[in-house]
C-alpha cells in the first residue's frame, strides 16, 4: 500500500522510463569549444539552448578545460548522429556530414534534432517510440526540441 502511494506521488516510475545508463553521471555537462561555419555552428548552438530551456537539471556549456568534443565530419557509416562516453565526465559526439546533407529537408532543424538528440544519450535516455526526440523514427526536420516524456525521463533520472 506504501509503494503504490510512493509511485503515485513521485509520477514516472523507472519502469515506465527510457534510460540507456551510459550516459554522464551528471547532468551539468561541459563541452570543448566547438568552432565551424554558422551553417553548422548556428544549429548546433540551438541544440545546447534547446536542452538548457527545459524544466530538468540539463545544463549543455563550453569550456576550453572539457575533455567532452562534438566532430562534424563525413562518416561512411549510415548514422546521423553517434554518442560514445569516454569515461567520467567525458563524451565524444559525432555528426555524420554525409547522411545529414543526403536527408535533411530543413538543414538547421535536421542538425539541430540530431544534437538534441545524441545530448539525450548523454543524459542516459534511451531510444523509445513515443512522441520523444529519442525516437529514431521522429522528424528531425521538425521536431527539435526535447519533448515532455524526455524531460520526465531525465528528471527521473537525476
Amino acid at each position: 500500500m506504501v509503494l503504490v502511494a510512493m509511485v503515485a506521488v513521485t509520477g514516472v516510475s523507472p519502469a515506465f522510463a527510457h534510460w540507456n545508463g551510459t550516459g554522464q553521471d551528471i547532468a551539468s555537462i561541459a563541452i570543448y569549444p566547438y568552432s565551424y561555419n554558422s551553417t553548422w555552428q548556428t544549429p548546433m548552438n540551438k541544440a545546447l539552448s534547446n536542452w538548457n530551456a527545459t524544466a530538468s537539471p540539463a545544463n549543455f556549456y563550453k569550456s576550453s578545460y572539457s575533455g567532452s568534443t562534438i566532430t562534424v565530419k563525413s562518416y561512411s557509416n549510415t548514422w546521423y548522429g553517434n554518442y560514445q562516453r569516454c569515461g567520467g565526465s567525458c563524451m565524444y559526439v559525432r555528426l555524420n556530414v554525409r547522411t545529414i546533407n543526403r536527408d535533411a529537408s530543413n538543414f538547421s532543424n535536421f542538425v539541430t534534432s540530431t544534437l538534441v538528440h545524441e545530448f539525450g544519450h548523454a543524459l542516459n535516455l534511451a531510444h523509445n517510440s513515443l512522441t520523444s526526440i529519442m525516437n529514431t523514427s521522429r522528424n528531425r526536420d521538425s521536431m527539435t526540441k526535447p519533448q515532455s516524456h524526455d524531460v520526465a525521463d531525465v528528471n527521473s533520472y537525476y
